[in-house]
C-alpha cells in the first residue's frame, strides 16, 4: 500500500463528533470525540482519567458507524487507532439536514420615516 507523506494509509478528514468507545459486548463503554478520520483509522480524544482498551468497537452513533479499532498510539488524551476491518454502517441515530434560511421578503434595519407630529 501507498502512504502519504506523513505515513498514513488513507487520506484523514478533520471532524469534530461524538464516539463511544465500547468493549466487553458493548458493557464497558468510555465517552471520546472523534477529531480525524480515514478509511483505514481515527484518531480519539478522551477526556478524564478513562482510557480506552488495545481493543475495542468505536460507535459513531449520529452517523451510524461501527468499527472494530486497535490503538496504534497513545499520547495524553489522544488515542489514535486502526480499523481491522471496514467500518459497517447501521441505521444512524438521526439524520443531518442542514438547509438554508431565506426570507421571503428582505429584512432592512431602516427606521421608518415617521409621521409629522410623532417622534
Amino acid at each position: 500500500m501507498k502512504q502519504d507523506g506523513d505515513g498514513r494509509m488513507a487520506a484523514r478528514r478533520r471532524v469534530l463528533k461524538s464516539g463511544i468507545a465500547a468493549s466487553n459486548d458493548r458493557r464497558l463503554t468510555v465517552n471520546c470525540t472523534v477529531r480525524d478520520i480515514s478509511d483505514t483509522g481515527a484518531r480519539l480524544r478522551v477526556e478524564g482519567s478513562m482510557t480506552v482498551p488495545d481493543t475495542f468497537e468505536l460507535l459513531i452513533p449520529l452517523d451510524g458507524l461501527e468499527a472494530p479499532c486497535q490503538v496504534v498510539w497513545r499520547k495524553g488524551g489522544d488515542v489514535g487507532v486502526k480499523f481491522l476491518s471496514a467500518p459497517r454502517i447501521a441505521a444512524p441515530k438521526r439524520a443531518q439536514v442542514i438547509s438554508a434560511v431565506v426570507p421571503a421578503k428582505a429584512i432592512s434595519l431602516r427606521r421608518l420615516p415617521t409621521l409629522p407630529g410623532r417622534s
